[in-house]
């Protein structure tokens, strides 16, 4: 029996497009899953990711992608939760929202707020939460090019923006930036070894926000 219940709340980063196509990791090899098997077998880490997704802007183009929406619900389907693990961020930095890192930000405090104020049945209190800053986009190429210009420069400041909203509203903070970066292949999405090495960083904060043994 579980004791504990992680949710991954994310995007492609973190449903594990592989860089350049649109396939996907084996679960054993996305960052969640490889959190699955280092956490232990009485926590139960649940992904809910989806390409495309948004702290807070709507895509024209494909629908369902704003995350703040989709958020309440999926609280609510996997309660009890313990923890929040909140991956979001780079998708705001698509060129047709015109936004930044600052901007960003605000849409995952939005983000962090729906969590902290719930109260889900059988729930007594909010899930903790994670919040997690974006990786450093780099020299987006191939497909990424058009959709992320301007965007290398603009993730420059996620750790400060994010770091800030954690701050604020007193929640746990993690800079994916001073673990992983990009894969070469397009400059946004990740390869197996950066799912294997932010897994690998990630998993002592959540052993300790769940209260577990080293």
């Amino acid at each position: 029996m579980f004791k504990h219940h992680v949710m991954c709340f994310g995007d492609s980063m973190s449903w594990g497009i592989v860089p350049g196509s649109r396939n996907r990791h084996a679960f054993e090899k996305r960052w969640p899953g490889i959190l699955q098997g280092l956490l232990g077998p009485e926590v139960r880490v649940i992904e809910e990711c989806l390409n495309g997704r948004t702290t807070a802007w709507n895509d024209p183009f494909r629908p369902n992608r704003l995350g703040r929406d989709a958020l309440l619900p999926l609280l609510q389907s996997h309660a009890p939760l313990d923890l929040v693990i909140v991956f979001l961020g780079t998708n705001d930095l698509q060129a047709m929202y015109n936004v930044g890192a600052y901007e960003s930000s605000l849409g995952a405090n939005a983000l962090v707020d729906v969590i902290q104020n719930s109260r889900i049945e059988p729930m007594t209190q909010a899930p903790q939460v994670l919040l997690v800053a974006p990786p450093l986009v780099v020299n987006p190429c191939g497909t990424m090019r058009e959709k992320f210009r301007g965007a290398a420069e603009e993730s420059l400041g996620f750790a400060q923006w994010y770091q800030r909203v954690a701050l604020d509203r007193g929640c746990a903070f993690f800079d994916a930036a001073t673990v992983i970066t990009p894969s070469a292949t397009d400059g946004v999405h990740l390869d197996e070894p950066q799912h294997q090495q932010f897994a690998q960083a990630v998993q002592p904060v959540v052993a300790r926000l769940l209260g577990l043994r080293a």
